[in-house]
C-alpha cells in the first residue's frame, strides 16, 4: 500500500470531491479490521490529499468547503514491527538481540514447536524421523527470526547456537546431573531434541 499513491490508496480518483474522500478514508479504515498501522498509513494518505488540495486551495485553482480542516503537517509514519525488551542498566547489544514478541507471533511459534515436539514423543517417527524434525524446526527458526529485519546472518547464528546447545549441551546434561530420562519413557536422543526444540522456539520468539 505504502506504493501507491495517496488517491489509490483510498481508491478515489483525483478529481474526487471531499466528500468522496472522506466517505473513501472512513470505509478503507472500516475493512481494514482495527489493524493501527494500516489506519496510520490511511489518515497519512487523506492528510497528503488534503495538504495537496491546501495548495491548490492557495494558488487559487479550487474552492474549499468551509467545514474542512487541513492538517498542519504531514505526519510521518514510522512502522513499529516488534518491541524491544526493556531490561534496567541492560548493555546495547543486549536490547538490539532480543525483543518481546506480539500474540500472534507467540502462539504462530508456540504451536509450530510443540507440533514438532509432539511428533518427536511418537516412537515411531522418533526413531527414523528425529533427526528430519530437528532440521525442520531449524528452518522455521531461520524463517522466524529472519522475517522480522532480514539479518540472516544472525537468524542462522541463533539457530546454530541453539542446535549446538541442544544436542550437545542436553547430553552433558542428562550424564552429569544423572537426570533418569530413560526411566520415564524417553531415550536421550529424544530429550534432546525437545530441549532442542525449546531452544528454537526461544530463539525464534525473543531474538530480532
Amino acid at each position: 500500500m505504502s506504493q501507491q499513491n495517496p488517491y489509490e490508496q483510498l481508491g478515489v480518483a483525483e478529481d474526487a470531491t471531499f466528500e468522496e474522500i472522506q466517505a473513501a478514508k472512513q470505509r478503507v479504515i472500516a475493512q481494514l479490521g482495527g489493524d493501527s498501522q494500516l489506519q496510520d498509513n490511511v489518515e497519512s494518505a487523506y492528510d497528503a490529499i488534503l495538504m495537496e488540495r491546501l495548495k491548490l486551495r492557495q494558488q487559487g485553482k479550487i474552492k474549499v468547503p468551509d467545514g474542512i480542516r487541513f492538517p498542519e503537517k504531514l505526519p510521518t509514519v514510522i512502522p513499529k514491527k516488534f518491541t524491544s525488551l526493556a531490561v534496567p542498566n541492560s548493555p546495547s547489544w543486549l536490547s538490539d538481540s532480543f525483543e518481546s514478541p506480539s500474540q500472534p507471533q507467540l502462539l504462530t511459534t508456540s504451536g509450530v514447536y510443540t507440533v514438532l515436539g509432539g511428533a518427536a514423543l511418537v516412537p515411531s517417527i522418533a526413531y527414523t524421523g528425529l533427526p528430519t524434525l530437528i532440521a525442520i524446526g531449524a528452518g522455521f527458526s531461520l524463517y522466524f527470526v529472519n522475517q522480522k529485519q532480514r539479518r540472516f546472518k544472525r537468524a542462522l547464528l541463533g539457530t546454530l547456537l541453539a542446535l549446538l546447545v541442544g544436542t550437545v549441551g542436553s547430553s552433558l546434561l542428562v550424564n552429569s546431573l544423572q537426570l533418569p530420562v530413560a526411566q520415564i519413557g524417553i531415550p536421550g536422543e529424544v530429550f534432546a531434541g525437545l530441549v532442542t526444540f525449546v531452544l528454537l522456539w526461544v530463539v525464534s520468539s525473543f531474538t530480532k
